[in-house]
């Protein structure tokens, strides 16, 4: 039942990813070719600005989750209530700050592009964008974590992403009918505010949460150590950016931006693999399972491991023609630079293959060992970007996010194997050889084998279907020869899955 949850759950993890990207890419050239730059460039700042919201909500997720599976295991409705109405007393403190917190924009920000807009017009805007934040917080990010900790990803997936769609659609209609601004966006509140609703209707009536009981905030006091980590990581996420600010040029940053958004994109490929099975890891250590623990965790590295070195291999072989498509047209500065492409590639790399440590170490709720990993990474992101930037530019201010990841992945993997499932570090270590040899086989393939010289995404995706093919093969022939026992497990219980999905859709 766990690995069918989990399966599903990631599978509809997929498929969220990607209706995000192509919405991601359709409404913002909608609002910038109907509104102007101007327009598109005041909804971002607005929207930017009301991302605060998640510094005081960090944390809360994990810690909620994590206090869930016990009682969930055991179907202690009272517990479950407890820690539903505690989490919810809180994120309704948090939002209460965030409409404060929004007013103040509101009544502030109009002065800084006063010589755009009239006050009122921005005002009203930065209200009307702020409504979906509000309702997601007030009414369903609680019962989204009760549902992420029952393994019911899968239900908040298909919402989101009709959320998502929903939001595209109206959007679209609304500028196609020739209303403003201010009414688009109060379109796209209206699809967002209803997913929050819908989930806090249905988990209510689904788990039948005690209206009564006595809030308890024991149950979530690791809060504060996950707040610092994803304070940290915020930091980090934003740390390049920060550095370049200071000491390069608007050119370097768009260069940056430009290779940052390609492998954002692909890490984005990886949330599924984290949000999909924690639950379920959640689980077992609530029940005590360690042998089923170790088994499951060698099968999830060897899923993460092969995606990983597939994705990443292609991703180093692709870049750059990629890029080159990409920024067709544009030669006021040179985007074509291989180090850089591949020093992202590898920060990413790292970022995404710490996600079997990262999620069991979260779904353990082993929050305040990790928190000093946290800084540190904060730590070597900062001075290594600092001291590089000035000989090394963009490159050197990558670099410091490559050591920085790499430093954390090794944490938690090595918390991972001492505290949690007991096993030595040549593992991990034989994993990321292997990976990184077939990394470097499938990155030089377009200079072994003559491949077409890609001029539009039409070619790009031919070469790069060929390359998936050849990377496929390699990881699957090494996983053989290295995993075999691992690799047949792992296709018996891919199997099994299916199979009880059939034999349930037939009944």
């Amino acid at each position: 039942m766990r690995a069918k949850k989990a399966l599903k759950n990631t599978i509809w993890g997929f498929v969220y990813e990607a209706v995000v990207i192509i919405c991601g890419f359709v409404l913002p050239r909608l609002v910038l070719t109907s509104f102007g730059s101007k327009y598109n460039g005041v909804t971002s700042a607005i929207t930017q600005f009301l991302q605060v919201i998640a510094l005081f909500q960090a944390g809360i997720g994990g810690v909620t989750r994590a206090a869930l599976y016990k009682p969930l295991h055991e179907k202690s409705i009272e517990q479950i209530s407890v820690i539903v109405k505690t989490t919810e007393s809180y994120l309704r403190r948090v939002v209460m700050i965030f409409a404060g917190i929004a007013l103040i924009i509101a009544c502030g920000y109009p002065f800084l592009v006063s010589s755009d807009f009239d006050w009122f017009f921005t005002a009203s805007l930065v209200l009307i964008m702020s409504l979906s934040t509000f309702a997601q917080y007030f009414f369903g990010q609680t019962y989204q974590f009760l549902l992420q900790a029952d393994q019911h990803q899968c239900l908040i997936h298909i919402v989101n992403a009709s959320k998502v769609i929903a939001n595209t659609v109206i959007s679209a209609l609304l500028i196609h009918m020739g209303f403003g601004i201010r009414m688009v966006k109060l379109g796209s509140a209206a699809a967002f505010v209803s997913a929050p609703l819908f989930i806090y209707f249905y988990t209510r009536r689904k788990f039948k949460i005690l209206p009564n009981v006595k809030k308890d905030y024991s149950v979530i006091k690791q809060r504060w150590d996950n707040f610092g980590m994803q304070t940290a990581d915020f930091v980090t996420r934003n740390t390049d950016l920060v550095v370049l600010s200071f000491f390069s040029n608007v050119y370097e940053i768009s260069v940056y931006t430009v290779y940052n958004l390609i492998t954002s994109g692909i890490f984005a490929l990886f949330n599924p693999f984290v949000n999909g099975v924690s639950a379920a890891f959640g689980n077992m250590i609530a029940k005590n399972e360690n042998e089923l623990l170790k088994k499951n965790l060698r099968l999830y590295e060897q899923v993460v491991f092969m995606v990983s070195t597939i994705i990443f291999g292609v991703s180093a072989a692709v870049i750059l023609p990629f890029v080159s498509i990409y920024v067709k047209g544009v030669s006021d500065v040179n985007y074509i630079r291989p180090v850089l492409a591949y020093v992202f590639i590898g920060a990413t790399y790292f970022q995404a293959i710490r996600c079997p440590y990262f999620g069991i170490t979260q779904a353990a709720g082993h929050f305040k060992p990790m928190r000093n990993a946290a800084f540190i990474e904060v730590a070597i992101n900062i001075i290594i970007s600092v001291a590089l930037v000035f000989k090394f530019g963009i490159v050197g201010v990558v670099i410091g996010t490559l050591f920085a990841y790499l430093y954390r992945t090794i944490r938690y993997e090595r918390y991972l194997s001492r505290n949690i499932i007991p096993r030595g570090v040549m593992a991990f270590i034989k994993r990321v050889i292997l990976s990184l040899f077939c990394i470097l086989i499938i990155a030089v393939i377009p200079y072994v084998i003559p491949l077409l010289n890609a001029k539009n995404i039409f070619e790009w995706v031919s070469n790069a279907a060929f390359i998936s093919t050849i990377a496929l093969v390699l990881t699957v022939v090494v996983e053989l020869l290295f995993y075999r026992s691992d690799l047949t497990e792992l296709v018996k219980m891919s199997k099994g899955v299916f199979k009880k999905r059939a034999s349930s859709s037939d009944s």
